[in-house]
């Protein structure tokens, strides 16, 4: 269950505790230069004994020498009862100085990381330092809650994504959901196997613009409240008078026509109107003027959503490689259809309804917290990120720039997966809005290898760093060559 011990504790304070490490003829790999110790570094597991015979495991943070002795601080981690085999946050005990500090076996481990044995076809990769321990998650979570995945181009980031989504599939079939990925750079279409993912060119699309409410539209074409939110209501209102829930978004710029006409007295008031509704008629052209925006919003077919719902596949790729603007409107009908199908199941009681999970990839375009570059993409997805869980939606928010995403929006995710991140700016985002247990792991996120990532959160037993499991299919996000060109 343990190794002999290598050290003893001298001193703790709060959560932190120092171990002087005491040489010995199981550690016999010390060098004061470099040090180097068997099975303990930065960020690994080590344990202690509490008085009640429970574990109280520690997590090293700092390997540093003092008086020419080597001496290791280490965080509290949680607890571990031998008895039981189980692990926990936190601890309700200490133990006493002197006390001896051991490395512990993989069978700890094994119980520390694994998944409950309700789940424990839900693993993400392995320890790093134990490639015969397997870190699982708990899936009511980590899908039914919110998940963020970040890191620099190129350091493994959507390889996770699709590994996460690939092994609980193949591993879980007759779990009842469906992985919406909104694919923006068009990497996802070879990442999974033919039976298991329909996609969706840009072009099949489907949603509908009559989804949207008065304030909302006005949101869409950017009216002013003054005269231009009133026109752009009562043409909508003429529109749709005929009791039919599909209006031709063609015909608006016509109805607004009638309006001013209908309203202005003479000639002068009407150019004083026009005047006043210039820039609204230039949004709504720049929308008209959008043949395949037009296609995929101002259509009576079968909405995409429904589409999604009705297939047998579990993983539905949205085709988004388009501008900023048609993406930050067609998201915005995603996002309400998504949010309006939900609410609509929980006032009818569905009993056991298909979960949804939404993938936003590169998220920091269209999630940001500049929301005057956005007005639309944010509404929703942050009505998502607070009310979606108890709906049946949770969000995967992918971004290798995760200080331009909203704050309100990346504070929601329960549990996060990190990636090699080296802006001191993102790091110092991370810090200050997510729950981790060892400061070592924000000065680790520079160093970490390619398909290694720092885990925490509600999701997983303990924080930890692993490798993640390979993903086959890869998706198209591989590095470039230039030496062979």
């Amino acid at each position: 269950m343990q190794s002999e011990s290598f050290g003893k504790i001298t001193k703790i304070t709060g959560s932190k505790v120092t171990i002087l490490v005491q040489y010995s003829d199981v550690v016999n790999k010390v060098s004061v230069d470099n040090f180097v110790l068997n099975y303990v570094s930065i960020g690994s597991l080590v344990g202690t004994r509490l008085v009640d015979g429970r574990t109280l495991v520690l997590m090293v943070e700092e390997i540093y020498e003092h008086a020419l002795e080597p001496y290791i601080s280490a965080s509290i981690s949680g607890t571990y009862d031998n008895v039981l085999r189980k692990s926990s946050f936190g601890t309700n005990a200490y133990p006493l100085i002197g006390e001896k500090v051991f490395t512990l076996s993989n069978d700890v481990l094994g119980n520390i990381f694994a998944p409950r044995k309700d789940y424990e076809k839900a693993t993400i990769g392995t320890y790093i330092y134990d490639n015969a321990v397997s870190v699982g998650y708990n899936p009511d979570v980590l899908f039914g809650k919110h998940l963020g995945v970040y890191g620099n181009t190129g350091s493994g980031k959507t390889c996770s994504v699709v590994s996460i989504i690939q092994h609980y599939i193949r591993d879980n079939p007759e779990k009842d959901i469906k992985f919406i990925i909104l694919d923006v750079n068009g990497e996802y279409r070879t990442a999974f196997q033919e039976t298991e993912y329909k996609y969706y060119e840009f072009s099949s699309l489907r949603f509908k613009h009559t989804i949207l409410n008065y304030p909302e539209y006005g949101r869409l074409f950017r009216a002013s409240e003054g005269i231009q939110y009133p026109a752009l209501r009562d043409s909508i209102t003429s529109l749709s008078a005929h009791g039919s829930q599909w209006w031709d978004l063609d015909t608006l710029a016509t109805s607004l026509k009638g309006w001013v006409n209908s309203t202005g007295t003479d000639s002068f008031s009407k150019n004083q109107i026009n005047g006043y509704l210039r820039t609204l008629y230039l949004r709504i052209e720049s929308i008209l003027d959008d043949p395949k925006l037009m296609g995929v919003i101002n259509t009576q077919d079968t909405d995409t959503l429904q589409a999604i719902l009705e297939s047998d596949k579990k993983v539905h790729i949205l085709d988004l490689q388009v501008s900023i603007d048609a993406l930050d409107i067609v998201l915005y009908l995603l996002f309400k259809t998504v949010y309006q199908y939900k609410v609509a199941q929980r006032k009818e009681e569905v009993s056991n309804p298909t979960h949804l999970n939404l993938v936003l990839e590169e998220a920091h375009r269209y999630i940001n917290s500049d929301l005057n570059e956005t007005k639309l993409g944010n509404y929703y997805i942050d009505k998502l990120s607070r009310e979606g869980r108890k709906f049946g939606i949770g969000l995967v928010i992918s971004s290798q720039v995760p200080s331009m995403l909203s704050y309100e929006i990346v504070s929601q995710c329960n549990s996060v997966i990190m990636h090699k991140i080296t802006s001191k700016r993102d790091m110092e985002f991370l810090r200050g809005v997510l729950r981790i247990s060892n400061d070592a792991f924000y000065l680790q996120m520079s160093a970490l290898e390619k398909q290694h990532a720092i885990v925490c959160g509600e999701a997983f037993s303990n924080d930890s760093i692993v490798r993640v499991h390979d993903a086959y299919p890869l998706p198209m996000s591989s590095d470039p060559v230039i030496e062979n060109k």
